[in-house]
């Protein structure tokens, strides 16, 4: 198993990313399989983008450490009902990522057979929680050590 593939495993069986994605692919309506590949698909190229950009590494990096309240059913209910919140995580997931985040939304969704809206809503409900995860492996609790996560996603 190459260093990519154990990062991103751990991303994955971290119980609130897979609480995350069971929760969205419901609110979305995709079976959670394909949110997982979305994700799967996703993050690395997520990463990428931060690897090469300081302000968007900044970004992930701060989201890594701030505190994320673990997902619950009726947060997502509630998203899922309210398109102008769905919106807002959708802008701030763009001011973020910037202009890569069209072109990586539909390659995620190219490769998990997705439509580009379903891709689009899976990853802007579920990079919080990745990149939560991300921030867990970082054993050194600093900048350098997420930028080594960020790395071994593309290994």
């Amino acid at each position: 198993m190459t260093m990519a593939q154990k990062t991103l495993e751990h991303v994955m069986t971290d119980p609130a990313v897979d609480t995350t994605l069971t929760l969205v692919a419901d609110m979305v309506g995709v079976s959670k399989d394909m949110a997982t590949m979305i994700v799967e698909s996703g993050l690395p190229m997520l990463a990428n983008v931060a690897d090469g950009d300081p302000w968007v590494f900044k970004a992930m990096y701060a989201q890594s450490v701030k505190y994320l309240a673990p997902p619950t059913s009726a947060f997502y209910v509630k998203l899922g009902k309210n398109a102008k919140a769905r919106q807002a995580m959708a802008t701030d997931h763009e001011a973020i990522y910037g202009p890569e985040t069209k072109t990586i939304t539909r390659n995620a969704a190219r490769q998990a057979s997705a439509t580009e809206l379903q891709a689009r809503q899976v990853l802007t409900a579920t990079m919080p929680a990745a990149v939560k995860a991300l921030g867990k492996a970082n054993i050194n609790g600093n900048e350098m050590g997420f930028g080594r996560q960020l790395r071994n996603l593309n290994a």
